[in-house]
């Protein structure tokens, strides 16, 4: 259970900043980056990135970011799901009051409620983080149920309704081979993910 939180802090970690010497180092030694040669062209791509990225890509990958996150034009694919779900393109659209309605049933709010749009990808991301860490310590399997469809309803509704196009829109629009990596790596685990999350909940309805 332990290993879906993983995944999702990864990913939080790819997108919230760009990638020092550190950290890359850090995910050689500690990440097992062997495995992503099975998740996928996003996870053959990242696999092929850390083996043999140094300074130069690095620097490369820090503008790439500065590009696709910070601006200052216009973004090439922005991170929040209301742009890709609103026929305008807009931000605090209608998806993002449903994900919003998601948080607080959790008994969560975001910090920058009704300043910023709460459907930032880092911040879906906090939120699957927050529930797969709850559910690897749940132990009453009508709450671990609970947890269960909260995060398989997220992901159907919510952050797998729109990584797809975003990693598509990356990949047209950006030159980074780290980060249209890792949107395309995130899809693919969406999809797998739920259907993981399917087989979990099918097991707790046969114990009972």
């Amino acid at each position: 259970m332990s290993a879906r939180k993983n995944f999702y802090e990864f990913m939080h970690q790819l997108f919230s900043a760009p990638l020092d010497l550190n950290s890359l180092n850090s995910i050689k030694l500690f990440g097992n980056i062997e495995g992503l040669v099975e998740l996928g062209d996003g996870g053959k791509a990242l696999f092929h990135f850390f083996t043999k990225a140094g300074e130069d890509e690095l620097k490369l990958e820090e503008i790439q970011f500065a590009r696709v996150f910070i601006g200052p034009l216009s973004l090439p694919a922005p991170p929040w799901e209301s742009f890709y779900k609103s026929r305008e393109r807009l931000l605090f659209d209608d998806s993002m009051y449903e994900v919003r309605r998601a948080y607080h049933e959790s008994g969560l709010k975001f910090f920058k409620e009704n300043r910023e749009p709460d459907d930032h990808l880092l911040t879906e991301l906090e939120f699957m983080i927050h529930l797969s860490s709850r559910s690897a310590s749940e132990t009453e399997s009508s709450k671990l149920n609970n947890l269960f469809q909260r995060q398989y309803n997220f992901l159907d509704k919510q952050l797998g309704s729109w990584v797809p196009q975003f990693a598509e829109k990356l990949a047209e629009k950006s030159d980074s081979v780290l980060y249209v990596g890792a949107a395309r790596l995130l899809a693919d685990f969406i999809t797998e993910d739920k259907e993981c999350l399917k087989e979990l909940m099918e097991g707790l309805a046969y114990v009972h």
